[in-house]
């Protein structure tokens, strides 16, 4: 069982599930109560929900390291689990099942809450991921774009399920509606910049193996300081989109003083200290360093939600 779980990338996938519940029970679920409002998914919907989309995160992780055998056995030769635990063909069987089964439990929630557009949602998000591994992450920025728009969506699903509850929510109190759309929106921009630049930083680490392979990713088609810059765009841009949540938290939510200041030493200053990670990285294990600290940034954004809902407790 550990080298399976392994081998879907489990520890990700708690966090893509960590992030939808937290979305839910931090963000919505307060406002809701607050105005005496009933979710459309029960508690046990919402969990088939969240397992429909940590399998299709896993099958994209399974899919993504078939075609990337020959690549990761230059990149990664210590770390490969493909020809060691599990055979090529294996895995085939294995990102079958994880796709069937995502599938029947999105076509059993869409047909549970009376919404047969839901059940379209897995094959929306699975089909991208498989023609990034297949194709879109050996073209130069393509196959990124790919991957932090299924982040972002990863939060966007949550609103998208509840949208029938959320109009209602607007309806009878825009203000609490505003709130709630600003925060959603907020953490899918977050997540979009943030994974755009931790993509490109990781094409970095990779291009020893990435152009033996002719893949044509950013740093192998315009180089690792070319690449470098435009990494720096995505990390100023995630900068600035923090700037203008900081600043609209602190005229929105007075008694958020707690998670203005969380932000501004938590996120903000560490966004800072990537930057400068950035400049001066040279070597693999200094992008390998600067992608490991990307992701405990993404965490750390993550952590601001539960402080959120109890600020939002105490006070409103």
């Amino acid at each position: 069982m550990k080298p399976f779980l392994r081998f879907i990338r489990f520890p990700n996938l708690l966090i893509v599930g960590l992030t939808q519940y937290l979305l839910r029970y931090c963000i919505l679920q307060p406002f809701y109560s607050k105005l005496d409002l009933i979710p459309i998914l029960s508690h046990f919907q919402f969990f088939l929900l969240v397992l429909t989309t940590m399998l299709i995160a896993a099958g994209g992780y399974v899919i993504n390291d078939i075609y990337d055998y020959e690549i990761d056995k230059i990149n990664k030769p210590g770390q490969i689990m493909l020809g060691r635990v599990f055979s090529v063909e294996i895995a085939w069987y294995i990102y079958a099942a994880l796709h069937l089964a995502g599938f029947i439990l999105a076509i059993y929630v869409a047909w549970h809450v009376g919404d047969l557009r839901l059940m379209w949602l897995f094959p929306a998000a699975a089909l991208p991921l498989w023609l990034y591994s297949w194709k879109l992450k050996k073209m130069p920025l393509i196959g990124n774009i790919v991957v932090a728009t299924f982040c972002a969506m990863v939060t966007i699903l949550v609103l998208f399920a509840e949208r029938k509850t959320f109009s209602i929510l607007f309806d009878q109190h825009k203000e609490y509606g505003w709130y709630v759309f600003y925060l959603f929106w907020g953490y899918a921009v977050f997540a979009y910049f943030s994974t755009m630049f931790r993509e490109i930083v990781k094409d970095i680490e990779d291009v020893e193996g990435d152009q033996k392979q002719g893949c044509r990713t950013l740093p192998v088609v315009l180089g690792i300081k070319t690449a470098k810059i435009i990494a720096g765009l995505f990390i100023v841009a995630l900068l600035c989109t923090v700037i203008y949540l900081l600043n609209w938290q602190w005229e929105n939510f007075h008694w958020q003083w707690a998670g203005f200041f969380y932000t501004l030493i938590f996120i903000f200053i560490p966004i800072l200290l990537a930057m400068l990670l950035l400049v001066f990285a040279q070597t693999k294990q200094d992008f390998h360093r600067l992608s490991s600290f990307t992701k405990l940034i993404m965490l750390t954004g993550l952590l601001y939600l539960p402080l959120f809902s109890l600020l939002f407790l105490i006070f409103f």
